[in-house]
């Protein structure tokens, strides 16, 4: 195999990887019944919870041969994706909010068009305007937006890398940073998920 096919090969790897996370909804199941989701990306995995057929918004973090990676009920699994419907436009650059969050300290940044709201849960809530998010200039990522308030500066970075928040088994696409410059400068590290629940 040439050089030029394995260049192709890794870069249609790379805008793969890059279609998720995206927002889905169940679709194909009878009304009353359920999406199971499993251990592993084949009916042969362990059932550990299911989708209700009406379920919206859920975010598929990846894909593995037509299975996608949920989060539900503290738990992270696998569900049939040709029981779900993809919602255009979700997933990020194109997708126009989510939210980031942390531990230790606790802290969560939630970005809506062009609002980044900031908290924790011992100080008060900070409300920032922000610019378009951007991509890296020749990249797929990361993803990167600023913003302002009156005497304060925030950079919000998203990574295109999986994150845990070590309080559930959860598995995020993103992991980010927020860094808050003002009268001083505070870095917050942490997941980011486009599921706004």
């Amino acid at each position: 195999m040439n050089k030029f096919a394995v260049l192709l090969i890794c870069l249609a790897g790379a805008a793969s990887a890059q279609e998720f996370p995206a927002l889905y909804h169940v679709t194909g199941v009878e009304e009353g019944d359920v999406l199971n989701m499993r251990t592993r990306p084949t009916e042969n995995g362990t059932v550990i919870g299911a989708l209700g057929f009406d379920a919206e918004h859920i975010e598929v973090v990846e894909e593995d041969d037509g299975w996608g990676r949920v989060n539900v009920e503290g738990l992270s699994g696998w569900v049939p994706l040709d029981s779900m419907e993809r919602q255009d436009g979700t997933e990020l650059p194109a997708g126009y909010q989510f939210k980031c969050f942390g531990t230790e300290p606790f802290w969560s940044a939630t970005v809506v068009g062009e609002n980044l709201s900031f908290t924790r849960p011992d100080d008060d809530d900070k409300a920032f305007k922000v610019g378009e998010l951007s991509t890296a200039i020749s990249r797929d990522a990361p993803h990167a937006l600023l913003g302002s308030k009156l005497g304060e500066n925030v950079t919000l970075v998203l990574n295109h890398t999986q994150c845990t928040d070590g309080m559930s088994d959860y598995v995020f696409g993103f992991s980010g940073s927020v860094v808050i410059g003002g009268y001083d400068t505070q870095v917050y590290t942490g997941c980011c998920s486009l599921d706004m629940k």
